[in-house]
């Protein structure tokens, strides 16, 4: 074979380019290597990329799923990392490969059946965090996104955000926000969120670490703090917090605890103002999430739930009022960051005084804050929502009329006292009283007609840009009355 100069000289630039990709490449194939407890290469299947080894017994055949699984934990790592500022697992950051198990419960043949693992994070005997997934869940994305978003948690330096005692839920629904987010299309994606609605009286930081042992054990209670994702999820996609507040906590050493941190980056005002209206538009058929995903949020909930435990609504009235001033029991009443429903069924032309009386403290002294409000639900112009008038942080009232199609009221009061934890033996009670009078119509109040239909005038994205009326993402809509909306378009 004749070759010319020129032909030795390609023959050379290309020998001399893959030399430089082998330096180029080489080095970022080894930057991790194996340091595992449970696996055993004799017996069982690997893949590495990025900064996961999977491990599964050689008897299965898991490579296709295990493909496409790396490929997503990359991206979920690349989120984290990159828009959500948090950090590698102490694996990676020492030069190991975090492990990732795929095993077969149920399965006495399988290699990592003596283990008895379940599905999540644990810690080996070296000292770092490893994976388990049972086999069932690899194409289970809500799931394997958020243990994934779990791994990026684990090297948190901030005292108040430990998973334990009265942080123990953040961990858990944040990693349900980022679930959500991740696959916000996914009928299941909040798929615990209707136990919000219904035992609204438990404060927000329920969680397995300081469940009480008075409450009932059922399904509601114990998955709470799973479905505070949807809280989450409102403070970012609806009320327009940054993503990155839900997770620079765990990384700047802070001792407050997250809902102490939310509060203190926000404002008091702004984060309680955010509460109850999180409150009212879950109360309103859960009207910030797909009709899908509502809907399948409540077969969950009469699928395992405790249907004793219900307690949606504290009292429910039919075209009348309360018959003069109540006060909830003890056992339904409002604790820290809780809220109560009363719900008006209403077919007539008439006028509701809604009225709030909040001791000044709670049952273990601390200074109560209230703050009410009032759905109406029209059948011709939709929802319209209200505060009452607060004449201080206990006590406040508001005067609506309505027609015989305004056909349900509902009468949110929300206890939000700036207390953030709760270590008594019996969580700290809230109580108020509250009274709604019923009566004929009324002229002279300013804001009497909330069935009264507006025109819109405009619609803008977050960016200040017009935007049409199914375009995708949160909408604010101006009326000709100088009022407006946000609302969240899928």
């Amino acid at each position: 074979m004749n070759l010319t100069i020129q032909s030795l000289k390609g023959i050379a630039l290309i020998l001399m380019l893959n030399v430089q990709l082998l330096f180029i490449i080489e080095p970022v194939q080894a930057q991790y290597t194996l340091h595992d407890v449970y696996g055993d290469l004799e017996e069982c299947d690997t893949m590495t990329r990025s900064i996961y080894v999977v491990w599964w017994d050689h008897d299965f055949n898991y490579g296709a799923q295990v493909d496409v699984l790396l490929d997503s934990m990359i991206s979920y790592r690349n989120t984290c990392l990159d828009e959500l500022l948090m950090s590698d697992p102490p694996n990676a950051l020492d030069g190991y490969y975090y492990n990732v198990y795929i095993h077969t419960p149920g399965n006495p043949n399988g290699y990592f059946y003596p283990y008895g693992w379940g599905n999540g994070q644990g810690t080996d005997p070296n000292g770092y965090p490893f994976l388990t997934l049972p086999n069932g869940v690899l194409n289970d994305w809500v799931n394997n996104s958020h243990e994934t978003f779990h791994i990026f948690q684990y090297n948190a330096n901030s005292p108040g955000f430990s998973y334990s005692g009265n942080s123990q839920w953040y961990i858990e629904a944040s990693a349900n926000w980022f679930a959500a987010k991740e696959n916000i299309t996914a009928p299941r994606a909040f798929v615990e969120a209707e136990s919000l609605v219904r035992i609204p009286h438990v404060p927000l930081w329920l969680s397995y670490n300081n469940f009480p042992s008075y409450y009932p054990q059922n399904w509601q209670r114990y998955v709470h703090q799973y479905a505070m994702a949807l809280q989450l999820y409102y403070l970012t996609d609806v009320a327009g917090i940054p993503d990155q507040m839900i997770t620079q906590g765990f990384f700047n050493g802070t001792s407050e605890l997250p809902q102490e941190y939310l509060f203190n980056q926000l404002g008091g005002a702004l984060y309680r103002n955010y509460f109850i209206d999180w409150a009212a538009h879950m109360t309103n058929n859960f009207d910030f999430i797909a009709p899908n995903q509502a809907a399948t949020n409540l077969n969950e909930w009469l699928t395992y739930a405790d249907p004793l435990d219900d307690n949606e609504f504290t009292q429910v009235y039919t075209n009348t009022g309360s018959n003069g001033w109540y006060q909830p029991a003890d056992s339904l009443i409002t604790t820290a960051w809780s809220y109560n429903t009363y719900k008006i069924s209403n077919s007539i032309s008439g006028s509701y005084t809604f009225e709030l009386n909040g001791n000044p403290t709670g049952s273990y002294g601390d200074e109560a804050w209230f703050q009410g409000k009032v759905l109406v639900q029209n059948s011709e112009t939709g929802t319209g929502f209200y505060d009452l008038d607060m004449s201080n942080n206990c006590q406040g009232s508001l005067a609506l009329n309505a027609t015989l199609v305004d056909t349900a009221l509902y009468f949110i009061i929300t206890s939000m006292p700036e207390t953030f934890g709760d270590n008594n033996p019996v969580f700290q009670l809230f109580p108020y009283e509250m009274r709604i009078t019923a009566g004929p119509m009324v002229t002279g109040i300013s804001d009497i007609e909330p069935h009264k239909a507006k025109k819109e005038s405009a619609r803008f994205n977050t960016m200040g840009q017009r935007v049409s009326l199914d375009e995708e993402g949160l909408q604010i809509i101006f009326y000709d009355d100088g009022s407006a909306d946000k609302v969240f378009v899928k």
